[in-house]
């Protein structure tokens, strides 16, 4: 339960920090292909918070269904499916960080641009499945009491806008801004929210 308390926690600050970074940090890479990196420190801090909030996500949905198992006993089907997807985005987090690394050194730079952004879809993608697969897992097991149940499909749900959010983060348009800094905020929020459900009762 600490463990996964400390994942959400972390999780819900990396995600509310996209909003700052979007709104107050320098432009990190060029608009055009290649979409060259014109700042590296930022180029860094800007995509290490993201993969942070993935990694992290991914952490206290593998928490939740390790108190799961213990509480029903046996490991469901989506219970299984959520941890198999929960594993991927950690795996694909790694290579993800490793394109940041080799992008910001300048090593095989344009080969580490090209691969970041495909790997971190990927990753949303299999973090949204593992969200919507550990709601139906989580369903009446008693791991998250109450209204407290309704959190997993919630931030699926955020997931989900998110990943549009990120999109909609590099729009000129000054509407698309605000509505992906108030989602992120919101996803962070609800990953705070699912934090303090972990305390220990």
């Amino acid at each position: 339960m600490r463990r996964t308390r400390r994942a959400a926690l972390a999780a819900g600050v990396l995600w509310a920090a996209q909003a700052l970074t979007w709104t107050l940090g320098p432009k990190v890479q060029a608009s055009e292909p290649p979409f060259a990196v014109i700042d590296r420190p930022w180029f860094t801090v800007v995509w290490c918070a993201v993969i942070g909030a993935v990694a992290c996500s991914a952490v206290a949905v593998l928490g939740l269904l390790q108190q799961e198992r213990t509480l029903v006993g046996r490991i469901s089907g989506p219970a299984r499916a959520a941890g198999l997807a929960a594993w991927s985005v950690l795996l694909l987090s790694g290579v993800a960080g490793a394109a940041v690394v080799v992008a910001a050194l300048g090593v095989a730079g344009d080969l580490g641009v090209a691969a970041l952004s495909p790997v971190l879809n990927v990753s949303g993608l299999l973090l949204l499945a593992a969200l919507c697969a550990a709601a139906v897992a989580l369903r009446g097991s008693g791991v998250l009491p109450g209204r407290w149940a309704a959190l997993p499909t919630a931030l699926a749900v955020l997931t989900l806008l998110t990943l549009g959010a990120i999109a909609a983060s590099g729009s000129a348009a000054t509407i698309g801004l605000v509505l992906a800094v108030v989602v992120v905020t919101a996803h962070g929020a609800t990953w705070v929210l699912l934090a303090r459900t972990q305390r220990p009762r």
